[in-house]
C-alpha cells in the first residue's frame, strides 16, 4: 500500500508505545495518526473524524475499552485491537469489523494485520 488510506485513530494510553505506533503508520503510509492517550478522548475523536482503522489497546490506565470498541462498531471502522498476555476474556464481544492482536508483536505483524483491514474496508 503505498496511498495513505485516510485518517487512523490510536488509542494507547503509553504515549511512547503511541507515538511508535503514529510513527510506524506513517513509514509504512497507512494513512494519518491521530493518537488519544485516553478512551473518552477516543471516543470523542470517533465521532468528529472520519478514521479508516484504529489501533486500539485492550487495556488502559482506566480499565478495559469496551467503550471505544463499541464506538468503532456503531461507525463500523475496523478495529485492530491490541491485546495483552491476559487475553480477550474482559471483552465481549470482540470487535464485529477487525482483528485481535496478541501483544508483543513484530512490527511486520502490525503493519501486515492493518494492511489487511484497510484492503478490506476499502472493499466494502
Amino acid at each position: 500500500m503505498t496511498q495513505p488510506a485516510g485518517d487512523i485513530l490510536v488509542l494507547e494510553d503509553d504515549i511512547t508505545l503511541g507515538q511508535l505506533l503514529c510513527n510506524m503508520i506513517r513509514m509504512y503510509r497507512l494513512g494519518d495518526p491521530y493518537l488519544s492517550l485516553s478512551e473518552v478522548d477516543a471516543c470523542q475523536m470517533l465521532r468528529e473524524r472520519d478514521f479508516k482503522l484504529c489501533f486500539l489497546g485492550l487495556r488502559l490506565r482506566s480499565g478495559v475499552c469496551k467503550r471505544a470498541v463499541a464506538e468503532a462498531d456503531a461507525r463500523m471502522v475496523p478495529t485492530l485491537l491490541m491485546v495483552d498476555s491476559e487475553g480477550l476474556e474482559e471483552l465481549v464481544p470482540p470487535p464485529r469489523r477487525g482483528l485481535v492482536l496478541q501483544m508483543p508483536a513484530r512490527e511486520e505483524v502490525i503493519r501486515d494485520a492493518a494492511v489487511t483491514l484497510l484492503e478490506q474496508n476499502a472493499a466494502d
